[in-house]
């Protein structure tokens, strides 16, 4: 950011490069809309660029972009509420979220890569009912891996309401997706 301050055109690519996956991932997560979500992509890095020469790093730059992301969401969604469509995430979900590397995705059978992809549409589905604040914190938190306490910058919300917010996701999940995965080990953090 200090780089693209100066005005140094190659930084803006850099950061671009670096953080349009993870973002995308996240606004894709949000809006259910992918051509959406690169819309939101690109006008969060305009705004990248043209808060360059103001940007105090006073927290990281993820949390920092982050937190512009949301707000660019949450203004764009009230501008479009009646014309976005129920979450999906499995069509939407990018490679760096999927929970098995490509490695273990070719060794598994056709059988289990189809239980694989039924259990993943549940879960999305799952993911989707959650009430938006919910799947919010659970995107950040339990998707892109961010720490309680940079979930809470972004959200502008106490760590605890984190926590909370967290705990009741985690439970609506274990609940909705009990009948799936009663024969299954269940991680502790679903």
């Amino acid at each position: 950011m200090e780089r693209l301050a100066r005005g140094d055109e190659h930084a803006l690519a850099e950061l671009y490069q670096r953080w349009s996956r993870p973002l995308f991932s996240f606004l894709v997560k949000m809006c259910a809309d992918q051509a959406l979500a690169e819309d939101l992509v690109q006008e969060v890095f305009l705004r990248v660029w043209r808060a360059a020469p103001r940007y105090q790093p006073t927290a990281k730059f993820s949390t920092w972009l982050f937190h512009i992301a949301r707000n660019h969401w949450l203004n764009e969604r009230e501008k479009k509420m009646h014309r976005l469509r129920p979450l999906s995430l499995g069509a939407s979900s990018s490679d760096d979220d999927a929970p098995l590397d490509a490695a273990d995705r070719s060794a598994r059978s056709p059988a289990e890569k189809v239980l694989d992809k039924e259990l993943g549409a549940r879960i999305d589905g799952a993911v989707g009912r959650l009430p938006e604040k919910l799947r919010e914190t659970w995107a950040l938190a339990a998707t892109k891996g961010l720490a309680y306490p940079e979930v809470a910058e972004i959200l502008e919300i106490p760590v605890g309401t984190v926590k909370s917010r967290m705990f009741q996701a985690v439970r609506l999940l274990r609940h909705d997706l009990e009948p799936y995965v009663a024969d299954k080990d269940v991680p502790d953090d679903l």
